[in-house]
């Protein structure tokens, strides 16, 4: 271990212990303010659960009192009593008003207790129901009850805990109207959505009746794991008996859970684990910069060589150092820079071989639009065979569109194709002058609205290259100038000395290259231009390294862009330039 990694860690545990020692006891204090706040959910779920069911049995007997004082209610009466009224219809009657009232549980009973009609168990018309029975004997009228009552439903007669009321018919004393509203799925999603969390209806037996709520509503596994940290927080229940207290006919269990209460307390921990962390690293830096001044040089050495081992084969140590030291550090930059200039020859080797495959693959890839070419010519000899009587105009759509296709292909795979196979450029002394008169004597007059500036200067010397592939080099840039001013600008062409070498430039006026575009000009197939291949800069950027020169971007945008090429000078001052 390292001076400086000792004194650092010295640092950070000097800072780090008493904040550590401070974890468990604000831990602790929190995890019983979340349980506090936990059991005071757990409260308000009970307040919310037993208002629901007060709420439920006073919108119970209300409609049952409405429903006894109705006059459709005096008529059923008086038609039953003066036998106008068939059975059959009697009993029916039930449903059509239970409906209507928003009711689950509707049912009229003669004085005896036997029902005459029924709304939730049809079935049931003329015979004695004991659950009504029973309620009529021991409920006051008008009072709603909790009570356990047989429903029809999809799947059949099956239990359900309803709030029950009962009154007699003013207009019918021998009637009796039972009506009510029951605790079923849709009431239970409703109970815990008030309560926050799980609601379980159950029988005196256990057996579930009804439930709603989240499934999975203690939280994912890592939030169990923080709630028992906690003090043992999780989905806390409650039970509540429903009925009589010392005989209850049904529960309701309510589960409150605790996932945002721990997610709380360990924000809170989180965060103070933060500032130890903080603390720490900054104790740590500290310590770092103390033995900053005697490791330096070595440490610095130590970060070159693990930079050129991770592929940086040009890091480059900034420290002074005097002696044997001194001597090591001039020695490793002296061998980065070797490692930079033979990296530099090998990467260029592998992008030329790498664009040459990749210009292959497009080549090959492209071939694939063939298919529905092959498929509009097939479509032309089966209208023929067939005799179509509109075969001209298929044979006229059909044919300008496989031509217009064959066109486009052919001029794409031919400009891949010469990516690909670019000959190696046969180099001689050509003059710098010549080279700007070539191309500008393509466009002896420039399109309306632009203006050519050619600025040269004197006493240029010749450069070493290529005359045709420079010539298309520069042409490039000239027509890629133009389409960058269709509302017309400034297209300037100059020629310049640049140490060693010969800069030409090739500057338009138009709208400029935008920034994040700029790395990326040069990339085979990135291209800004509708129907472009995206190779015409990546073939220009190639002849000029392949001449052993470079070619380079600058823009800005709104303000135009400035290409240029730069060539080598050719070997001799006296040697003549070829035009």
């Amino acid at each position: 271990m390292t001076l400086r990694t000792k004194l650092a860690v010295a640092f950070a545990l000097f800072a780090a212990v008493p904040l550590a020692a401070a974890l468990v006891p604000v831990s602790r204090a929190l995890a019983r303010a979340l349980a506090s706040e936990h059991a005071a959910r757990l409260d308000g779920a009970a307040a919310a659960l037993q208002g629901e069911l007060d709420r439920l049995g006073d919108d119970a007997a209300a409609a049952v009192r409405d429903l006894a004082r109705a006059p459709e209610l005096e008529a059923f009466a008086r038609e039953r009593d003066a036998g106008l009224l068939p059975p059959a219809e009697a009993a029916g009657r039930a449903g059509e008003w239970m409906t209507s009232r928003g009711l689950d549980v509707l049912a009229l009973v003669d004085a005896d207790g036997r029902v005459v009609s029924s709304g939730h168990l049809p079935g049931r018309a003329g015979d004695v129901d004991p659950e009504l029975g029973g309620l009529l004997a021991t409920a006051p009228a008008g009072r709603a009850v909790p009570r356990l009552v047989s429903r029809a439903g999809p799947e059949g007669v099956a239990p359900v805990l309803a709030v029950v009321a009962w009154t007699p018919a003013p207009a019918a004393p021998a009637l009796r109207v039972v009506g009510g509203l029951a605790l079923g799925a849709e009431r239970a999603e409703r109970l815990a959505a008030l309560t926050g969390g799980e609601v379980a209806i159950r029988g005196a037996d256990g057996a579930v009746l009804a439930e709603a709520g989240a499934p999975g509503a203690e939280g994912s596994r890592l939030w169990r794991r923080l709630a028992r940290v906690f003090g043992g927080l999780g989905a806390a229940r409650r039970t509540f008996p429903v009925g009589p207290p010392e005989a209850p006919i049904a529960r309701v269990d309510v589960s409150v859970a605790s996932e945002g209460l721990v997610r709380a307390g360990a924000t809170v921990v989180l965060a103070f684990l933060a500032a130890l962390g903080l603390g720490t690293a900054a104790a740590a830096a500290v310590g770092t910069l103390l033995a900053a001044r005697v490791t330096r040089p070595l440490e610095a050495l130590r970060a070159g060589a693990a930079r050129v081992a991770g592929g940086d084969l040009g890091a480059h140590v900034e420290v002074r150092a005097a002696g044997e030291v001194g001597e090591l550090v001039r020695a490793f930059n002296a061998m980065t820079q070797d490692l930079v200039a033979g990296r530099a020859k090998l990467a260029q080797a592998e992008r030329i071989a790498a664009w040459r495959e990749v210009a292959r693959r497009l080549a090959h890839e492209i071939k694939n639009p063939l298919t529905p070419i092959a498929m509009s010519v097939e479509t032309l000899r089966d209208a023929h065979a067939k005799g179509r009587a509109d075969f001209p105009e298929i044979f006229d759509e059909g044919t300008q569109a496989i031509g217009e296709e064959v066109r486009r292909l052919k001029r794409i795979v031919d400009e891949f194709s010469r990516f690909a196979r670019l000959p190696a450029p046969e180099k001689e002394p050509v003059a710098a002058e010549d080279l700007v008169a070539a191309v500008l004597a393509l466009f002896p007059a420039p399109p309306p609205g632009v203006e050519v500036r050619r600025e040269i200067a004197p006493g240029l010397p010749a450069v070493l290259a290529d005359r045709d592939q420079v010539l298309q080099v520069l042409l490039n840039l000239v027509r890629n100038a133009l389409d960058a001013m269709p509302a017309g600008g400034t297209l300037r062409l100059a020629a310049r000395r640049a140490g060693d070498a010969v800069a030409f430039e090739v500057a338009d006026s138009g709208a400029g290259v935008p920034a994040e575009d700029l790395d990326r000009v040069f990339e085979p197939y990135f291209t800004t231009k509708e129907g472009g291949t995206g190779l015409g800069l990546a073939i220009a950027r190639r002849i000029a390294e392949e001449h052993g020169g470079a070619l380079e971007v600058a823009s800005r945008e709104g303000e135009g862009a400035t290409f240029t090429l730069t060539l080598p000078v050719a070997a001799g001052a006296g040697v003549a330039a070829k035009a």
